[in-house]
């Protein structure tokens, strides 16, 4: 009995073993099932790889670099048919073919334009006035999608030199309006310009014939000797003259005269005084200061005047 229990428990030792081995064999320790015979091979599940989506690349459109008649060009969104000479309106024509939003940059010459005074151009799109850059004679120009015509003009534009009834029907209604405005904003600021410069003259001769004469002769009135010619005893009775300028005291009356400066109230103030003034015989005072300087005749005080130096 002990051997058959000896042997028992050997039988079972040795198969809890052997399930020991088994389970090893058919449980990974990532905890992945894995089946395995002697006759299949091992298979391992594996998610595929995660895909993203990305949008194909935007077309851009290439730079087309060229040169005409000696102008150098580049166009993005468009391609040039071709750059003509307009000399009867200093102009240049180019014509294109564009399906995108673009840009061209065209450098100009002297032989080409002729720019206008001040360096610069006038260009349109499609008979439309635009803004575009200038760097020296290199221009460019923006320009939208379907666009099929760039002008750029240049001094005889502005100016009035093209015949605009010559073109008839050859330009299109918009570029001939544009052109019009053009031509009618020179001529407003050639006509502000006289005006400006009329106004000039005007205010300069307006300011020489406003200045103070540098000379000028004072006469006592017919009849001074007596009183009843006050306030107006000499002609002028007020004179002006400018710093530096030569008053004439001319007796022209029977009767003797004297200018001195002062008034009858306060008296003679020492200035200038011409003493005694006989008939048909004058005096001359010179004032080199600005003032105001009243006189009167000595001999008959009722008479006064005033000489005023600017």
């Amino acid at each position: 009995m002990a051997g058959v229990d000896k042997f028992g428990v050997i039988f079972t030792v040795a198969f809890v073993a052997a399930m020991i081995v088994i389970m090893a064999t058919v449980l990974q320790t990532d905890g992945t099932f894995t089946q395995s015979t002697d006759s299949t091979p091992t298979q391992t599940y594996s998610p595929p790889p995660t895909q993203t989506y990305s949008p194909p690349p935007t077309p851009q459109a290439a730079p087309q670099t060229s040169s005409s008649d000696n102008l150098k060009y580049t166009i993005r969104g468009g391609i040039v048919d071709s750059v003509s000479s307009d000399e009867n309106h200093n102009a240049v024509k180019i014509m294109m073919d564009s399906r995108l939003d673009g840009q061209l940059t065209i450098t100009l010459t002297s032989d080409s334009v002729t720019p206008f005074d001040d360096g610069t151009y006038f260009v349109t799109v499609d008979g439309e006035e635009v803004e575009f850059t200038q760097v020296g004679k290199r221009l460019t120009i923006d320009f939208m999608a379907n666009s099929q015509k760039i002008m750029i003009f240049g001094e005889g534009y502005k100016s009035g030199g093209h015949d605009m009834s010559s073109m008839g029907h050859s330009e299109d209604s918009k570029e001939h309006e544009a052109m019009m405005a053009a031509d009618k904003a020179a001529a407003d600021k050639a006509a502000a310009d006289k005006a400006a410069a009329d106004k000039a003259a005007a205010d300069k001769a307006a300011a020489a014939a406003a200045k103070a004469p540098m000379a000028v002769t004072i006469e006592p009135v017919e009849g001074s000797g007596a009183p009843g010619c006050e306030p107006e005893c000499y002609s002028p009775s007020t004179a002006t003259i400018s710093a530096g300028g030569t008053v004439t005291f001319s007796n022209t009356d029977m009767a003797p005269h004297t200018s001195t400066s002062g008034t009858a109230a306060n008296g003679p103030d020492g200035v200038f005084d011409t003493s005694l003034i006989m008939a048909n015989a004058s005096f001359d005072v010179t004032l080199d200061d600005a003032g105001t300087y009243p006189y009167f005749c000595m001999v008959h005080p009722w008479m006064e005047g005033t000489v005023i130096v600017e």
